[in-house]
């Protein structure tokens, strides 16, 4: 019986991800920072007939992740599928996102996942068994973007750091995979912070952020779908919707140009942007 580590699997695609490998007959270590809902996700689990477990953890730790992975190997054995999906977001500008901004975006969406690799690679090269490691980034991981640039740094630091992981660990049979999504219907806007703004105005941000995300994103399904693609077929860098496919070719073909058409997404540009499509959006429902 295999087992699968999925973090931030108390909603979105962490849980759709977690589904997914409990229905194809794997034990599912649900973690997350928000037990309310990483029970919940046990609970959907457990009503389709699935096993799982669930598990508190704050990923931006190194050692409460290898207490985590002590543990895990203990009760269940060595993990044969990692899937490190925890993340966070805070938009606003480069001056507008203070120290601590900048430090919680790396240590979640950057040391997250590559904690996460380290201490579950660690152990299957010490067992010599084979497995995967899916780290879940982002189109953001190829947009300089004056909207979230801390998100942005750190999600191009995770899809490198995954890059070098496969680069080191190819020839030992463990499998390394970066899934970059681009717009998915998740609560990841209604869970973020705006730097630089008053509370009413953060508060009115991320509703109108939430509900455009929302209306307009993929199911966390689709993600799932490329999460196992990728362990099956060991991909190194897969995109899910066509805004990720034309990032990713995008910033491939010419960085500058990139850099040239992010800059001019503002955040007073952004705001009018997202009040107008909230203004329409909000009429269609």
């Amino acid at each position: 019986m295999t087992v699968t580590v999925v973090t931030g699997a108390g909603s979105g695609i962490g849980r759709a991800t977690a589904l997914r490998f409990a229905r194809r007959g794997s034990t599912v270590l649900v973690a997350d920072i928000d037990e309310r809902s990483g029970v919940d996700t046990v609970g959907d689990i457990r009503a389709v007939g699935g096993r799982a477990e669930f598990h508190q953890l704050d990923v931006s730790d190194a050692d409460a992740w290898e207490r985590f992975a002590e543990r895990v190997c203990r009760d269940h054995g060595l993990p044969r599928v990692v899937v490190n999906n925890a993340g966070i977001l805070i938009s606003g500008g480069f001056l507008e996102q203070s120290g601590a901004d900048w430090r919680r975006m790396i240590g979640v969406n950057m040391m997250g996942p590559l904690l996460g690799s380290r201490v579950f690679v660690q152990r299957m090269v010490d067992a010599g068994v084979r497995g995967n490691i899916v780290n879940i980034c982002s189109v953001g991981a190829f947009l300089p973007t004056p909207l979230g640039p801390s998100y942005a740094t750190a999600k191009a630091g995770a899809w490198m750091g995954t890059q070098a992981l496969r680069a080191e660990f190819a020839g030992k049979g463990i499998g390394i995979s970066a899934v970059c999504p681009g717009l998915i219907a998740t609560s990841l806007s209604a869970n973020g912070t705006r730097a630089g703004a008053d509370a009413d105005a953060e508060a009115d941000w991320a509703a109108k952020l939430d509900r455009g995300q929302r209306q307009l994103g993929r199911s966390p399904e689709r993600v799932a779908d490329a999460v196992e693609r990728a362990v099956r077929w060991n991909l190194a860098t897969v995109p899910v919707g066509i805004e990720a496919w034309a990032g990713w070719y995008a910033w491939r073909l010419s960085p500058a140009l990139m850099r040239a058409a992010c800059g001019l997404a503002t955040i007073p540009l952004a705001e009018q942007v997202v009040g107008l499509s909230d203004r329409v959006l909000g009429g269609r429902r």
